[in-house]
């Protein structure tokens, strides 16, 4: 029979995956500061002076010298070098070989496709309310006391004396000076050496493995049968057909990614360090306390007789008078004013852009260095240190040794009595007030769906006539 054909179209399905991104206002939080002040009083205070009137007896003294020699023993030093031996530090070096290992990194690259997004600035505005303050001054009077010196004229009587004078025996003194033998502490100091270390940080890296999996999609195609039927002189013939059918199947694919890992190794870095070791040493030494000593010793003494004596004398009287004092008070008036305030907010378009993304493969490359590696040695050293020795030596030491006759005479004295006169100054005191302020941007948040994707695919069916 001769064949009759026809082409016959299948519909073929599969679940495609895909990005599904959207934006999601997420609040964020910043903080500014406002200047918020206050008015405070402090108190300020001036120093007022009131004269005062008294009278203060004073001496009037007369100074007789006396010779006086006394034995005195002094120290006499000499310095002398004493050798003195210590241990003096010194580094010794070598040359140590180590491998050192570096590694360089080779690219390979593969196309990806990566969102890419734009952002635009929209303006968006809204009142707002600051409050202003102003200061105004106000007058503010206070009465206050204050002290008024008034004089007045009064007869003031004093008895005045005549002297008769006679042979009296006195005791008289002496101050002489005696050596008395004291102890005193000295710092006496030594070098010594402690061990001082310091802790140094080493970068050491390795290599390690990171499991990488990229999802590809694979052309897929299988044969399979269909039973087709014709109609043969009224008779129904069938037979298997075979056809091929294919589709996108995915797979996801794995490959582990070498990466260099590097983290800090302390190593410890020790030294001698010299430092001062220093001790309180006591030492004897002479000194001399003054010790009084007393003869009697005959000495003319006056007796005064009194007098009545009157005069006139000015003398100030005080009163507390009433004044009144007045200043200027500042006083803050404040108002609300509105204000718009404008803020830029970012809006966000996004398109897939395909881009070359390239990754750096390790490999290892190793070759010898030297490094210096030094040892601290001690050898002995000496040297000279001086020393000093005493010994004392006896001198005379003459002095003057005074002898005073004093007198008590009465004096008029004038003298200033401070007082505080206190006001309250006002001030201004500001200090930084936090606000914070609530905003809301666009994040981009991507997931994978899935979105039945259907094709048409041919077949053809032939029937025998």
């Amino acid at each position: 029979g001769v064949p009759s054909c026809n082409t016959i179209w299948d519909e073929k399905c599969w679940d495609e995956p895909r990005q599904q991104c959207s934006s999601v206002q997420k609040p964020f939080t910043t903080t500014s500061y406002e200047e918020e002040c206050s008015t405070a009083y402090d108190t300020q205070c001036n120093t007022v002076y009131d004269t005062k009137v008294s009278y203060v007896p004073r001496q009037e003294c007369t100074t007789v010298s006396k010779e006086q020699c006394n034995p005195v023993t002094t120290q006499q030093c000499n310095t002398v070098q004493v050798p003195k031996q210590h241990q003096v530090p010194e580094q010794v070096c070598n040359q140590v070989p180590e491998q050192k290992c570096t590694t360089v990194q080779e690219q390979q690259c593969n196309t990806v496709y990566e969102q890419e997004c734009n952002t635009h600035l929209e303006q968006e505005c809204h009142e707002e309310h600051t409050e202003e303050c102003n200061t105004v001054q106000e007058q503010v009077c206070d009465t206050i006391q204050e002290t008024q010196v008034d004089y007045v004229t009064k007869e003031k009587c004093s008895l005045i004396t005549e002297n008769q004078c006679h042979d009296t025996p006195v005791q008289k003194c002496n101050n002489v000076q005696k050596p008395v033998t004291r102890t005193k502490t000295e710092e006496e100091c030594n070098t010594v050496y402690d061990q001082q270390c310091t802790t140094k940080y080493e970068q050491e890296c390795t290599t390690v493995t990171e499991r990488q999996c990229k999802t590809t999609t694979v052309r897929e195609c299988k044969t399979v049968t269909e039973k087709e039927c014709t109609y043969v002189n009224g008779k129904e013939k069938c037979w298997d057909e075979p056809r091929e059918k294919c589709w996108d199947e995915p797979r996801e694919k794995c490959w582990d990614e070498p990466r260099q890992q590097c983290r800090q190794v302390p190593r410890e870095d020790c030294r001698q360090v010299p430092r001062q070791d220093c001790r309180q040493v006591p030492r004897d030494y002479t000194d001399y306390e003054t010790e009084e000593v007393c003869t009697a010793v005959n000495e003319k003494v006056c007796r005064p007789v009194p007098q009545n004596k009157c005069e006139n004398v000015q003398e100030a009287v005080s009163k507390l008078v009433p004044v009144e004092k007045c200043y200027a008070k500042p006083r803050q008036v404040c108002q609300q004013v509105p204000h718009q305030v404008c803020n830029q907010v970012p809006k966000q378009t996004c398109n897939q852009v395909p881009r070359e993304k390239c990754t750096t493969v390790p490999r290892e490359q190793c070759a010898t260095e030297y490094r210096e590696q030094c040892n601290t040695e001690y050898r002995t050293v000496t040297t000279t240190v001086p020393e000093q020795q005493c010994h004392d030596v006896t001198n005379e030491v003459c002095t003057q040794v005074p002898s005073t006759v004093c007198t008590t005479q009465q004096d008029k004295v004038e003298s200033q009595v401070p007082r505080q006169d206190c006001q309250q100054v006002p001030r201004q005191e500001c200090r930084q007030v936090p606000r914070q302020k609530t905003e809301y941007r666009n994040e981009q948040v991507c997931q994978t769906v899935t979105e039945r994707q259907c094709s048409k695919v041919s077949r053809e069916e032939c029937n025998y006539h």
